[in-house]
């Protein structure tokens, strides 16, 4: 016989698994909206191990990752995204295949290095060489 909070919900499948898994998605409500992403970023354990995902979803207190399920995650980690300026120290929440739940316990903003400040101000592009022809010499 159905459990009544499943018949209450629309909950009726053969997979008792699938069934459990779709309860717990939906009596669990989020504190925040999520906004969908596909950011590339890299994990970084704390033993300097780097682990490449895509950011899937994310909001003020947590986000969804693409894990390979190949590699094992740590209780805790950090995340840099490719092309922001940020990096956040996570939890991890949940595990399910390809895919992370975690919580955002800490965000740090990067500052910009000397160098990579003197790089983008000393290479400036010279134009001078466009639209010239070239001697056959």
């Amino acid at each position: 016989m159905p459990d009544p909070l499943q018949q209450a919900l629309g909950l009726t499948h053969a997979d008792p698994n699938e069934a459990e898994l779709q309860l717990e998605d939906s009596v669990v409500a989020r504190r925040e909206e999520r906004s969908v992403t596909n950011w590339i970023a890299m994990i970084r354990l704390f033993d300097g191990t780097e682990i490449p995902c895509t950011v899937k979803d994310i909001s003020k207190s947590g986000a969804k990752l693409g894990v390979p399920e190949a590699f094992v995650l740590p209780s805790s980690f950090m995340l840099k995204v490719v092309g922001r300026d940020f990096v956040l120290r996570l939890t991890l929440a949940w595990r399910r295949g390809n895919y992370a739940g975690v919580r955002i316990d800490q965000i740090a903003k990067l500052q910009a290095s000397e160098e990579r400040k003197s790089e983008t101000t000393s290479q400036t592009p010279d134009y001078r060489s466009i639209g010239r022809r070239r001697d056959r010499a």
